[in-house]
């Protein structure tokens, strides 16, 4: 008997008994088709977060922060009576130190009303320097980005983001144009692309020289946070070491500085996503196993209906071996052909999720879905066929011949 045979038997039985076949295998299609769609969703979630990381220069992004002002004691929130800030030497010495870093960009932000003429836009305040549009990946769409002049001089010029161009300006050239900006006037010199992360419209940005927001607007010398790029993710670590330890030698409370890296985000991200699919998969899990004993259920009853017919076979020369393969066989093509309908209807899920999430939100959640996790759903429906169809296989291949043909 070659492996066709039994094949064919098990298709034959799928198209005799159609309802009880659909029945028997509906436990492995909700299954698979759960852990299919889980699957799918998360690695597709997965992908958008490291793609909008990606836009902020991704896991070689390190974030320099201060000391909170405000702490947590009995119970309540309480200011410090301390504050500690990063200021322009805390720059020198990380370059003097940290030899992977590529650029230091210190961020100092705020709220802002943007007037022109009638118009008004509300947006936020990025001083900052040369070189953030690079790192950040953000297009300059009109005019130019501020410059080394602009941060020497104090310069009262902008960059404006697309949403505060359309509220200003319309169809109007801005370019050239004097905007008031907290009260205070600037001339435009350049106009961002339109971007967006993690669903957060950067069009209301207000880019201007951090000396410039330091000197003529808040009057302050320190600055609200510090990107750092680092040349490479399998430096960030290194780089990282360094850094508290050059904060902890300048700072009094340099201890209480935060360091965030892209990379240590992407791994709790991942991590987070990773727990969700598996808790997740565990439960569509319990689906499989409904489905297995389904099979199992089906196969002893065909069995008992088959007596007379496993009688005859060993009877005209049928071995043990032949009739555990074939009820074996019959299992597994039960169990592969719930689970490729699964697959079908897991692709569906995870796109239907996707375009519904989709809808009520505007942050990308694609839905992906990899051979791999294929390839993986028609093993474990095979490896399930196996499992619950050895049972019934033994039963059949130990039937007395003689008992058998006498079976009505």
């Amino acid at each position: 008997m070659n492996l066709w045979e039994p094949i064919g038997v098990g298709l034959a039985q799928l198209r005799a008994n159609k309802l009880r076949s659909l029945l028997t295998i509906l436990g492995i299609l909700i299954g698979v088709g759960s852990v299919v769609g889980i699957v799918s969703i998360g690695e597709g979630l997965r992908r958008s977060v490291v793609s909008e990381f990606d836009k902020v220069g991704g896991s070689s992004l390190i974030w320099l922060l201060p000391p909170n002002d405000w702490e947590r004691k009995g119970g309540r929130w309480v200011r410090r009576a301390w504050v500690d800030r990063l200021r322009e030497q805390d720059i020198g010495a990380i370059r003097a130190e940290c030899p992977h870093v590529k650029s230091i960009l210190p961020i100092v932000g705020g709220g802002a009303q943007v007037r022109f003429r009638k118009a008004t836009s509300e947006g936020r305040i990025q001083g900052t320097a040369p070189g953030y549009d690079e790192a950040m990946d953000w297009k300059v769409g009109q005019g130019r980005f501020i410059s080394y002049r602009d941060i020497q001089d104090w310069r009262k010029v902008c960059v404006i983001g697309s949403k505060v161009k359309d509220d200003l300006f319309s169809r109007e050239d801005p370019i050239g144009r004097e905007v008031k900006i907290n009260g205070t006037r600037f001339v435009v010199v350049g106009v961002m692309s339109p971007k967006q992360v993690f669903g957060e419209d950067w069009g209301n940005q207000i880019v201007l020289p951090i000396t410039t927001v330091q000197k003529r607007i808040t009057g302050r010398d320190y600055y609200d946070l510090m990107f750092i790029y680092v040349d490479g993710p399998e430096n960030v670590r290194e780089t990282v070491s360094t850094i508290q330890r050059v904060i902890g030698r300048n700072h009094t409370h340099g201890s209480e500085f935060r360091i965030v890296s892209g990379e240590s985000q992407l791994e709790r991200i991942e991590q987070v996503i990773m727990t969700l699919k598996m808790v997740a998969g565990g439960i569509a899990g319990i689906s499989l196993l409904v489905g297995g004993i389904g099979i199992m259920n089906i196969m002893l009853v065909s069995v008992t209906e088959r007596t007379r017919e496993i009688g005859i076979r060993k009877a005209v020369g049928a071995k043990r071996r032949h009739i555990l393969s074939q009820f074996i066989v019959e299992s597994v093509v039960l169990s592969i052909f719930g689970g490729i309908v699964g697959i079908a209807f897991g692709i569906g899920l995870g796109l239907g999720i996707s375009k519904i999430i989709s809808q009520y939100t505007e942050f990308p959640f694609p839905s992906a879905v990899s051979y791999g996790s294929i390839g993986l759903a028609i093993a474990f429906s095979a490896a399930i066929g196996i499992f619950f169809g050895v049972y019934p296989a033994v039963r059949a291949a130990r039937l007395d011949p003689v008992e058998a043909l006498r079976h009505e």
